[in-house]
């Protein structure tokens, strides 16, 4: 007969022959015996890589221990820590005070316009299963104007551009493309891509009939800011006899928010 034994858990059976690996297994469930339980024959630690050779002979006693750890110790030093930490903000909350004011804004933060010059030059032609690229001037058409010099606003700012009559436009358009960035008033590009780097090449966003809304986040200390169309291109549908029954022209909204 053999003693297995698990903490304050025994019994005393016929497991003569059988390896300390398959004693395990037997038990595991019976005696909640957990996966990192040392094993011990006889008062011999067995290596749980060589539990599947030590085989078990009768009057054997074999024993599961779980080795403590130190984590006790640290964990109680963690706390012992914190507690002093604590104390100190506890203090330092307890002899301090603050004020906090709030105002009520009574105006816009920023005012939105469209830029009349560059939407009137903004144009095409648009004719059946045609494509073509959109003309644009320098460094792009301005479209709209932002500007914050009444309110004096300097914080971030995030610039949504829509199409409004995307139904309308797809009757004309398979394709449909606009490409978007923003400039100081010299026509210089922005940085709307936060990569702390202006540059006309990557700064932009698509605005397209399958993605109707896009977003800017200018970076920058101007003002005065424009939004501007510095290229795209379209392909039509096959125009039937008579006439699309749609719209080519885009209707273009912009929306100006706080960050």
């Amino acid at each position: 007969m053999v003693e297995i034994r698990f903490g304050d858990q025994y019994e005393v059976v016929d497991l003569a022959g059988q390896t300390v690996s398959e004693v395990r297994e037997q038990f595991k469930a019976e005696f909640g015996i957990p996966d990192k339980a040392r094993a011990k024959l006889n008062g011999r630690k067995v290596r749980m890589t060589a539990e599947d050779d030590w085989l078990i002979n009768d009057d054997d006693r074999l024993s599961f221990t779980v080795e403590k750890s130190r984590a006790p110790f640290l964990v109680g030093a963690l706390l012992l820590a914190l507690t002093l930490t604590g104390g100190v903000f506890a203090f330092g909350f307890i002899n301090g005070n603050t004020t906090l004011n709030a105002s009520v804004a009574n105006a816009n933060f920023a005012d939105v316009s469209v830029n009349t010059t560059g939407i009137s030059s903004l144009s095409w032609n648009g004719y059946g299963f045609f494509k073509s690229a959109i003309p644009v001037s320098g460094n792009g058409t301005p479209i709209f104007n932002i500007d914050t010099v009444t309110s004096g606003y300097t914080g971030d700012l995030v610039v949504s551009v829509t199409l409004g009559n995307s139904d309308q436009l797809a009757k004309v358009y398979r394709v449909l493309a606009l490409r978007l960035g923003m400039s100081y008033p010299n026509g210089n590009p922005m940085d709307i891509n936060e990569d702390n780097t202006a540059n006309a090449t990557t700064d932009w966003v698509m605005l397209t009939l399958d993605n109707g809304t896009v977003s800017m986040f200018p970076k920058g200390t101007a003002n005065v800011t424009t939004v501007r169309v510095k290229g795209g291109f379209y392909i039509t549908n096959v125009k039937p006899f008579g006439a699309w029954g749609g719209s080519a022209s885009p209707q273009l909204f912009c929306e100006v928010a706080q960050r």
